[in-house]
């Protein structure tokens, strides 16, 4: 990062405005040629200091050589906590919602059977739905779990998949193993989420356990990037 005075003082006069509202998440800036009348500072300090905002994530660069302030993720999700999605939409003020694609029993796959610790022809229920905030759709979802523990037809509700397990089984779900990725247009997941074809997403693959180390479900959660925001607390070793 820059160390110039003029660079740094193209990017204050920028982050003024973002400061004071005058420039809003998804406000055009001024182009160069605007900044240099006003400020009086060379081109090259002022494509400095656009970069250096843009590598920041403070502004964000669009087609057609338009930079705009980068609009803010409305959530916050928690990767070093078990948090449900339900209280991550409710958090921010919101009302959760539920929409069902698909609910259906099925024999599991090798895969199934190898991350669930389940018995060859086992019946695992699958459940497909899509996370919404005050209707409009967030998380796109995938889930499994054994049948005998939980069946298709005990989740009809907008609640927590992990409250509405819980409230049929004799354990706590305690953790889970998580791998995230980034992942790039996917028509169909893509187009459940009302995502443009240049919307990422965050695929959250967990397997949750209960108290006693049992793997109960199996879940692959796509995140719209756009609108969700990952945190999480590091500890030095």
């Amino acid at each position: 990062m820059s160390t110039n005075a003029s660079t740094n003082f193209v990017k204050n006069w920028i982050l003024e405005k973002i400061q004071t509202a005058e420039l809003k998440p998804g406000d055009a800036i001024p182009n160069e040629f605007e900044i240099k009348k006003l400020l009086n500072i060379n081109y090259d300090e002022i494509e400095k200091a656009i970069h250096e905002l843009v590598t920041e994530q403070i502004l964000s660069q669009k087609t057609g050589d338009v930079t705009v302030v980068k609009p803010t993720q409305p959530y916050y999700y928690p990767l070093d906590e078990l948090v449900s999605i339900t209280k991550m939409i409710e958090k921010n003020g919101e009302v959760a919602g539920t929409e069902f694609i698909s609910l259906d029993e099925e024999v599991a796959t090798l895969k199934d059977i190898e991350v669930l610790n389940l018995e060859k022809d086992a019946y695992i229920s699958v459940i497909e739905r899509v996370r919404t905030a005050n209707g409009e759709p967030v998380v796109y979802c995938l889930d499994k779990i054994a049948t005998d523990l939980f069946a298709c037809s005990d989740y009809r509700s907008n609640s927590s998949i992990l409250s509405a397990i819980e409230s049929k089984v004799e354990f706590k779900i305690t953790h889970a193993n998580t791998s995230i990725e980034s992942i790039s247009y996917e028509p169909y997941i893509s187009e459940i989420l009302n995502s443009e074809p240049d919307d990422a997403m965050m695929l959250l693959t967990q397997v949750h356990y209960n108290e006693h180390g049992t793997p109960v479900l199996y879940s692959l959660n796509y995140f719209k990037s756009s609108l969700v925001k990952f945190r999480i607390t590091r500890n030095r070793i």
